[in-house]
C-alpha cells in the first residue's frame, strides 16, 4: 500500500486542506517536509552528540576506591563537560557512607532510608546546600559515573556549577553480590539563593 491512498479513505482534511487526494500518494505540503527534515537533522546531531559523550573508563570496584580515585574519576568527567572541579569534604563522605552501608544492609535503593537527605548530612555535621546521586548494581565506580550521566536528573546534579565539594562511598550487600553507591555533593547555600 505504501503511501498511497484508494478510494473514500483518501480525502483526509487538516483544518480545510485536503492532505491526500484519490488518485495520488499522499504527500505532505512542503512546510511540513522542511520541519521533518529539521527535526531529522536535529535528531542526528543529537545522536552524534551522545556517541560523543565523555564516559570514564577504569575499573575500580568498591575494594579499590581511594579519596583519589575517587576525585581524579570524578573531576575528569567535569572537566570533560567544561565545569569546575570538586573538592572531597569528608562529612559528606561520612553521610554517604552511612547511607551506602544502610541500603547495602536493607536490599534497597533510597533516598530516603534513614531519614531525608538534609537529615542525614545535618547529622553528619554538614550544614550547606546539597543533593544526591545515588546507584546500585554497578559494580565499578566508572560504570556508576556513566549511568548518572546517562540519566537527566542525576547528571544536572554531577555536573552542576553550584555545587563545589563531594563526599562518596560504596558498600557491599551481605551476600557481596550487589554494590550500592551513595555520591553526596555540597555546595553554598548563596550560591542557590543567589544564581
Amino acid at each position: 500500500m505504501g503511501n498511497s491512498l484508494q478510494g473514500d479513505e483518501a480525502e483526509t482534511m487538516a483544518g480545510d486542506r485536503p492532505v491526500a487526494d484519490t488518485y495520488g500518494p499522499v504527500r505532505a505540503p512542503a512546510r511540513d517536509r522542511l520541519t521533518r527534515r529539521a527535526l531529522l537533522t536535529a535528531g542526528l546531531g543529537l545522536a552524534a552528540a551522545a556517541c560523543s559523550t565523555y564516559l570514564p573508563s577504569g575499573t575500580t570496584t568498591p575494594a579499590t576506591l581511594s579519596r583519589s580515585v575517587i576525585l581524579q574519576q570524578i573531576n575528569a568527567t567535569r572537566a570533560a563537560y567544561g565545569r569546575e572541579p570538586l573538592t572531597y569534604n569528608p562529612l559528606l563522605e561520612d553521610a554517604a557512607r552511612t547511607h551506602a552501608r544502610l541500603m547495602a544492609q536493607k536490599g534497597i535503593l533510597s533516598h530516603t532510608l534513614g531519614g531525608t537527605l538534609r537529615e542525614r548530612v545535618t547529622a553528619a555535621g554538614y550544614h550547606g546546600a546539597v543533593a544526591e546521586n545515588l546507584a546500585g548494581g554497578q559494580h565499578t565506580l566508572e560504570r556508576a559515573i556513566e549511568d548518572w550521566l546517562n540519566s537527566a536528573g542525576h547528571r544536572r546534579t554531577l555536573l552542576s556549577p553550584n555545587f563545589t565539594e563531594f563526599g562518596l562511598a560504596a558498600a557491599t550487600s551481605d551476600k557481596g553480590q550487589k554494590f550500592y553507591w551513595a555520591m553526596i555533593f555540597g555546595g553554598s547555600l548563596a550560591a542557590w539563593l543567589n544564581p
